[in-house]
């Protein structure tokens, strides 16, 4: 079985600051895109700061630092899951977690596109 989640509202910050601390070591120094340096920069911040900084980025960004602390966290993130399942006497083991960037609507591009 597989489920999809679709995000509409998001605290960044907040879910940032949470999963920074257990990423440092996980980005390595030859992952030198925008993204990763922006995160390694955050680290050395504290969680308020951290929080306040990514909320005042823009959206993709954040999109994109979300993403990739996810995946960074995926197993800290699975056994979280079954966990609170298992506090809920439910039975639940995850094959895989994974976060990805929403994909855009082609139809509503095209529109954009035609409209120009």
């Amino acid at each position: 079985m597989k489920i999809t989640l679709e995000i509409d509202e998001l605290d960044y910050g907040a879910l940032v600051a949470a999963l920074l601390p257990t990423v440092h070591e996980k980005i390595g120094k030859e992952e030198s895109s925008v993204t990763n340096k922006i995160i390694l920069k955050l680290t050395s911040l504290s969680p308020a700061i951290v929080k306040k900084m990514v909320n005042l980025l823009p959206k993709e960004t954040q999109d994109e630092i979300v993403v990739l602390l996810i995946n960074k966290n995926c197993e800290k993130l699975t056994e979280l899951l079954e966990k609170l399942a298992k506090e809920k006497d439910i039975s639940l083991r995850i094959g895989h977690l994974e976060a990805r960037m929403k994909a855009s609507d082609p139809e509503k591009d095209e529109k954009e596109m035609i409209a120009l």
